[in-house]
């Protein structure tokens, strides 16, 4: 064989590697991601123009999502309606939020003190009551001027929003699905969320 002849070969052999090694890069680089899931606000959840379709709501470093996530990006591919994501860690989307802040301010409670680093409960409170209570998850804090703080964990939100402004999102992941502008399910936490996707 001629070194003409050898020359092509070899060029024909690299130039087929080169182009598999650049299909192969090329087909991881345009895997999906959350990221390459359409985004919208908030006050356009129950806004699509499908007739049927999920929100949902994430927001970056929040690692039950990051449990999800496998299963979303399952679903975005070959789910039977469109799926739409929520960012609640953006500005826009932060009114859509539970007010836990105006939530402890109504349901915590002062019930007792720390002195000389002993927990002192208040006479009129039942601790075994609290920590039994089967409806709300309660902890116990320290807060200011050495008060023991009965912390209520336990969210009072809309579970049946009609509009975005009736949202109120405790925390994510959540997954809601709109059927004809209404909703028809709403989901929170990791396995309801998973269930919703059918996975």
């Amino acid at each position: 064989m001629n070194n003409k002849v050898k020359w092509v070969l070899l060029t024909t052999v690299f130039l087929i590697l080169a182009g598999g090694i650049i299909i192969s890069v090329l087909s991881e680089s345009s895997e999906e991601t959350i990221s390459s899931i359409k985004r919208i606000k908030a006050t356009e959840t129950f806004l699509q123009k499908d007739k049927g379709y999920i929100v949902y709501f994430w927001q970056e470093g929040c690692s039950y999502c990051q449990q999800l996530e496998k299963s979303v990006l399952a679903y975005n591919k070959a789910g039977e309606v469109p799926l739409y994501i929520v960012d609640m860690g953006e500005k826009k989307n932060a009114a859509s939020w539970y007010d836990w802040e105006n939530h402890h301010k109504k349901w915590d409670k002062v019930i007792g003190r720390l002195e000389n680093g002993q927990e002192i409960i208040n006479d009129d409170i039942d601790l075994a009551e609290l920590i039994n209570d089967k409806k709300v998850s309660w902890s116990v804090q320290e807060g200011n001027d050495n008060k023991l703080i009965a912390v209520h964990q336990t969210p009072f939100e809309n579970k049946a929003p009609q509009s975005a402004a009736e949202l109120e999102i405790t925390g994510t992941p959540t997954m809601i699905k709109i059927e004809n502008g209404r909703l028809s399910s709403y989901r929170i936490g990791v396995e309801e969320s998973a269930a919703l996707l059918g996975k």
